[in-house]
């Protein structure tokens, strides 16, 4: 049941992503890249069991993020990617803040309906810490080594796919190792790293066939 789920959400993830782009152009690239991240963010703190596997859910989204960085820079170049990257880091560093104080909020006796957010976060406090910061660097990589690759040759999927082998390491097994510490086993969080890697390059290889087939079919005129 759980992969289909999963299936769903990569669904909704490439439409989000086609048609904000299809009605608002640049700026739906923008809109996307924001609700993804925060996709990315709050199911970074969710762990499922797909195809006999544990894999951290943000995997999906985090994908997706990378989607619009590629068809940003194939539609309209890297002049502007700044952009790209000050959007991203503004808005994991919001919901970073907004999950932290949330962290603290204690309902008042009075409320009869309220939702306890106190300790929600007590023990995943460094993956609010350490997440902005992986996934800027994340995300620079991914522009600096896309363009490189993109320059070589010109095949989208192969770019795309090449792109995600030499950087998502850092996002996933690095951000596992340093976010899970003391949260669960060393070697449990490996293996998560590992398998949510597993995981990321089948879903990177359906994102760059998406995104060949319908964003990167030509550049938008300026």
């Amino acid at each position: 049941m759980n992969e289909i789920y999963y299936l769903i959400l990569l669904i909704i993830g490439m439409a989000l992503i086609y048609y904000h782009h299809k009605f608002y152009l640049k700026r739906g690239l923008y809109f996307a890249l924001v609700l993804l991240n925060i996709m990315t963010f709050i199911l970074s703190f969710k762990i499922a069991y797909i195809f006999k596997m544990n894999i951290n859910i943000g995997i999906l989204p985090f994908i997706l993020t990378l989607t619009v960085i590629y068809a940003y820079i194939i539609k309209y170049g890297i002049k502007d990617i700044k952009n790209i990257m000050q959007i991203s880091l503004y808005t994991n560093i919001s919901i970073a803040l907004f999950l932290i104080v949330m962290n603290y909020y204690i309902p008042a006796i009075t409320e009869t309906i309220s939702i306890n957010m106190t300790g929600s976060f007590e023990y995943n406090y460094k993956l609010l810490i350490t997440y902005p910061i992986i996934m800027y660097i994340s995300q620079y990589l991914v522009i600096k080594l896309y363009s490189f690759v993109s320059k070589i040759q010109d095949n989208i999927i192969i770019s795309t796919i090449l792109t995600y082998i030499l950087t998502a390491l850092l996002y996933t097994v690095i951000f596992y190792i340093i976010g899970y510490i003391k949260i669960m086993p060393i070697k449990d969080s490996i293996f998560l790293g590992i398998t949510t890697y597993i995981m990321g390059l089948i879903i990177s290889l359906i994102s760059s066939i998406f995104l060949k087939l319908t964003l990167g079919s030509k550049k938008v005129k300026k």
